[in-house]
């Protein structure tokens, strides 16, 4: 007999660090049990599942959560002065494309990043929905190791700066995701597996931070919040032309310079090249998605009146033209 589901939600706030100690948060607070110093496990009518904590090198952890959900709690990691940050691996498809109304040729999307780095210096929360499977991969990184890897020295290195960074997953570490998704924690090798998964991550992290070159400052919850805000406004308005710095600034409730400055600080590149990076990654979906008879369709879609124009944007970006990555739809 499954549990029953709870949709009144409840607020958990808990700490994290680099070392397992803060594991007991969750069999104080909510009755967990934390067995062979790597595995936690919930009570039946809260969630079934497990999560998976091992330390890969000194300075590095990783957090495998594997669970289903019966009741609803908003897990709430308070802010601390630990010198880590978190990366977060969400392993849904980064664009899913629907039909939208049942129009012949429209489809509908829902686009996001699929990894974020956040600072342990700030507030995050997540309220995993209830009765579906929640997996979720994360490293825990000493601030001193992501430094050492990126060859920074300071100002970096002052304690006022903080470091979040967001960006889609890189295919090598998608394809080491998705593999370990498919491994049980109780498996033999699974100890060596994450291991390796982990340091490929780790690896894979500090060749994109160190492309897109970040940058020093400090950076506020607020403030982190309000730019977060303006970027998701964006990827849900791709079909539009970009809606310009000032709107957004005033969006997130901030100067035009200061909103210049720590969007470049999160995302590694101006509002307006990201808005148009991410149009052009939403048309190569939209190209192989197989519901567009031409690929013009495809251009007008997105807002280019020149079709011309859209091929060479696309090729500036993907080193092809449209035409390679088309997938035309067929009529039955």
């Amino acid at each position: 007999m499954k549990p029953a589901l709870s949709t009144t939600t409840q607020k958990f706030v808990y700490l994290m660090g680099l070392h397992s100690h803060w594991q007991q948060d969750f069999v104080a607070g909510l009755g967990a049990q934390w067995t062979a110093g790597c595995k936690l496990t919930f009570p039946p009518e809260i969630a079934h599942g497990d999560s998976y904590f091992l330390e890969i090198i000194p300075g590095l952890t990783a957090l495998i959560a594997d669970y289903t959900f019966h009741k609803s709690i908003e897990f709430v990691k308070a802010a601390s002065e630990a010198d880590y940050c978190i990366a977060y691996y969400d392993l849904s498809e980064e664009i899913s494309l629907h039909h939208v109304n049942g129009e012949k040729y429209k489809v509908g999307y829902q686009s996001q990043l699929g990894m974020g780095v956040v600072d342990g210096v700030l507030e995050s929360s997540y309220t995993p929905p209830i009765g579906e499977r929640m997996y979720s991969f994360r490293l825990l990184i000493a601030k001193k190791l992501l430094y050492k890897h990126l060859d920074l020295a300071s100002p970096l290195e002052d304690a006022k700066d903080t470091i979040c960074f967001y960006d889609h997953i890189d295919s090598r570490t998608r394809i080491a995701l998705l593999d370990l998704k498919t491994r049980n924690f109780g498996e033999t090798s699974f100890y060596l597996t994450v291991k390796g998964v982990a340091l490929t991550a780790f690896g894979n992290l500090v060749e994109r931070m160190a492309e897109k070159e970040p940058q020093p400052g400090l950076l506020s919850e607020q403030d982190a919040e309000h730019v977060l805000h303006t970027q998701q406004y964006l990827m849900e308005h791709l079909r539009e032309s970009f809606m310009g710095l000032e709107q957004l600034s005033t969006m997130a409730q901030m100067s035009a310079t200061k909103y210049q400055k720590l969007f470049r600080k999160l995302f590694g590149e101006s509002a307006n090249n990201f808005f148009l990076r991410e149009k052009l990654r939403l048309a190569k979906k939209l190209l192989q998605s197989g519901q567009y008879a031409r690929i013009n369709e495809v251009a007008y879609e997105l807002g280019y009146s020149k079709p011309g124009h859209f091929a060479s944007a696309y090729n500036k970006l993907f080193n092809v033209l449209p035409k390679a990555d088309f997938l035309a739809k067929v009529e039955n």
